[in-house]
This record gives structure tokens, sequence and C-alpha cells, in this order.
């Protein structure tokens, strides 16, 4: 995929960066057991998959609290955008829609017993 074709993160909706941070912690977890297992075999007398297991902890702990914790981004908390991953445009159109009052249907004229 060229650059061109990637979304910048400013322009991701929040379900969209939640998607990238549980992908991005996921790879990283899978890496940081490579990491111990590599460590074990190579040179099992010293540890020294902590350091790119911490080096990697501190990007994914970061993102992880930009979308959960109190470094939070106040315009991820728009209080009419939800998880849904609409954008806001669309958003008006959508909570419309959900809006109207459909009439109420009737009741069906036979009974499920008659089916069988």
């Amino acid at each position: 995929m060229s650059r061109s074709n990637k979304k910048k993160y400013d322009e991701k909706t929040l379900a969209e960066k939640k998607t990238d941070f549980r992908r991005h912690l996921r790879t990283y977890l899978v890496m940081s057991v490579f990491f111990i297992v590599l460590n074990l075999f190579s040179s099992p007398g010293s540890f020294w998959a902590i350091w790119p297991i911490l080096g990697w902890g501190i990007g994914v702990a970061m993102q992880g609290l930009s979308l959960y914790g109190p470094l939070k981004d106040p315009e991820d908390v728009h209080p009419t955008e939800s998880d849904r991953g609409l954008p806001l445009k669309d958003l008006d159109d959508y909570e419309k829609r959900e809006k109207l009052e459909l009439p109420e249907l009737n009741p069906r004229p036979y009974r499920d017993e008659d089916l069988v």
C-alpha cells in the first residue's frame, strides 16, 4: 500500500484508531514472545530481550494512553461521535434515521403451528 492511499492518523475516526491500537498491541505481544524465545536460545546467560520489549512498550503504552487514558485527545471525545466509526457529516443523517418512528406492524394473520 502506498503512502498516498493511507489515511493520516488525524483523519481517522476513533473506531479506526482503536483498531490500529489493538493491531499494534497484538504485534507487540507476539514480537515480545519472539524476542524472549530468541534470547533463551541465543544467549541464555544474559537477558537482552528486555531492552527491545521496554522500548517498544513505551510506544504502545503512549498510544494506549492517548486513546483510553488521561492523554485522550479532546477532539476524539466529541459529544455527537461515538464508536460507530461514522464521519461527523454522516452522523447527523444516521441519527435522523435512528429517530424515525416506524408504524406498528400488524400481527400475523396465522399462528406458527399452522405452518408445520
